[in-house]
């Protein structure tokens, strides 16, 4: 852990004075209602920084981190503003917070040389528009947050879902990568280090890049990063089956994982499912609709595709169940309707085949409102998460069954509702992650960033900070079971044992890398127990 910095009188407003100077009056905040929302994240609020700084540019960022180091301010990265773990929230007085949704230019898209290269205050939704017209995306295009998620936040905090069946997390799309460290200094890693041609090719000698995805912010500020580039295949089929029991879920769903067929594989329980199939509103459905018709090509096939879905309802997941959705794609005909064979032999052994709803919505629609962050009776909402080797699944979810046992009284009590997504990772593992919602006070957060419709029909409490105070200890026993049990996390942020987790010669070689690109702890102090 760094020592807290003491500063010098006059420092935080000689530092501003001079932010203001060169980035101009409207680029620093210090507007008492944005630091306030800018200082909450989905979960709860921390503490206010000084000001938000916004840059346009990697060079202006630079020159605006010499100029925060000459003050010895703590610096605090921010994206979309998705984290429910703590990630951008300050932990020091006097914090200058760095907004990069200003940088968010897609650079380069070659698509005969396959990279796209993209400022990392572009959010996912962005970049995949930009790319579409090009007959081109990244294997790994986004999480379902998309809509306000970022590139750099994601390679910050890790991120899975679309495209993570088969192509693994972020990380494993990633080949170049700016990072502007506390003193403004700018490395080039992966494939912008090499100084003469394309960045098209990341591991040229030590994979320097690799150190600085997945720190939380904590090693350096992300301003510009280059994926590689797919040509999606053109031929999808959509498959849904219901469970009786986890145990068969889980297996299931490893198998389908390791015969490499599927793009994306997610499931719910029981209690997550009720939640879903509560949640939409018809004029969501009606939206959901008519993307389905547009994503179908053609007119008569998409009318078709809609017809099913209309039919379909919201009354084919049987109560109680447990649900797996899948989505896959093929080279042409033959090779998705082969890859959906494998899928129903797998599935047949002990699930039932349902309507196949849910996966073609989501694909047809994958960056959506972001209202699942308010339950359906206006219940607040926070996940906790987890991800485990295919054999380690169904022991995860008995040890988070009995954290919730061990809690049953003050769940009861404060009405906290839980519930499980499941997904897979590639052919790595499966991520299990409990979701809790209880009723509680919404924050000016949801107030700015969820859909003003969605938000008038929702009833809203009162703050219950007894009920906080029980799902905080709830969500901290889970991190431990996780921690316990082998998992590893994406999103660590401030809230994951990130670092008991950890062999001690890792740990070390970390504090050590710490000490060589931010030697006065001024980089998002805290973030991944730094």
């Amino acid at each position: 852990m760094s020592e807290a910095i003491h500063l010098l009188p006059g420092a935080v407003d000689g530092a501003i004075a001079a932010l203001r100077s060169l980035l101009g009056e409207d680029r620093v905040v210090t507007d008492r209602a944005e630091l306030e929302f800018h200082s909450q994240d989905v979960y709860r609020a921390g503490l206010l920084p000084a000001a938000i700084i916004r840059p346009r540019d990697t060079d202006e960022l630079s020159r605006a981190l010499r100029l925060i180091a000459n003050a010895q301010l703590p610096i605090v990265p921010r994206g979309g503003g998705m984290s429910y773990t703590d990630g951008y929230l300050p932990s020091r007085p006097d914090s200058i917070m760095v907004d990069l949704l200003a940088m968010s230019r897609v650079q380069v898209i070659d698509a005969e040389d396959c990279f796209v290269t993209v400022e990392c205050g572009a959010t996912w939704k962005e970049l995949f528009d930009a790319l579409a017209p090009h007959g081109v995306r990244t294997p790994y295009y986004g999480p379902l947050s998309g809509l306000r998620s970022t590139i750099g936040g994601a390679l910050s905090q890790g991120s899975i879902f679309l495209g993570s069946g088969r192509y693994g997390p972020v990380a494993e799309s990633v080949i170049g990568l700016d990072v502007v460290l506390a003193d403004g200094r700018v490395l080039s890693l992966g494939s912008h280090a090499i100084a003469h041609g394309k960045p098209f090719f990341r591991q040229f000698g030590p994979d320097t890049l690799g150190m600085f995805l997945g720190d939380c912010g904590a090693l350096g500020i992300k301003t510009r990063a280059t994926f590689r580039l797919i040509r999606p295949q053109p031929e999808s089929r959509f498959l849904s089956f219901t469970f009786r029991e986890p145990a068969a879920l889980f297996a299931a769903m490893a198998e389908v994982a390791r015969a490499e067929v599927v793009s994306e594989q997610f499931g719910f329980d029981p209690g997550l499912q009720a939640v879903r199939m509560k949640r939409s509103s018809l004029a969501e459905d009606a939206k959901a609709l008519g993307a389905v018709i547009r994503g179908s090509g053609g007119v008569i096939k998409g009318l078709a595709e809609g017809a099913k879905v209309v039919m379909a309802g919201r009354g084919f997941l049987e109560e109680g169940t447990f649900s797996v959705h899948l989505s896959l794609d093929g080279r042409d005909v033959v090779d998705a309707d082969a890859k959906a064979a494998v899928v129903r032999r797998i599935m047949a052994r002990g699930g039932t085949e349902v309507e196949n709803t849910v996966p073609k919505v989501m694909r047809a629609n994958p960056f959506a409102e972001l209202n699942s962050m308010l339950g359906p009776n206006g219940e607040r909402w926070v996940p906790v998460h987890g991800t485990v080797s295919f054999s380690g699944a169904l022991g995860m979810y008995e040890a988070c069954e009995q954290v919730f046992k061990r809690h049953e009284t003050a769940m009861h009590r404060f009405a906290i509702e839980r519930g499980y997504l499941v997904c897979t990772v590639g052919g790595a593992g499966t991520l299990l992650e409990p979701v809790l919602y209880w009723p509680d006070a919404r924050q000016a957060f949801h107030e700015r960033v969820l859909d003003a419709g969605y938000l008038s029909r929702l009833p809203t409490y009162a703050a219950d900070p007894q009920a906080a105070e029980a799902v905080a200890s709830l969500r901290a026993d889970l991190a431990t079971a996780f921690m316990q049990q082998g998992a590893v996390s994406f999103q660590i942020g401030k809230f994951y044992r990130y670092q008991e987790g950890l062999a001690p010669s890792a740990a070390g070689l970390l504090a050590d890398l710490k000490r060589l690109v931010d030697p006065d702890g001024r980089m998002n102090p805290g973030a991944i127990g730094l």
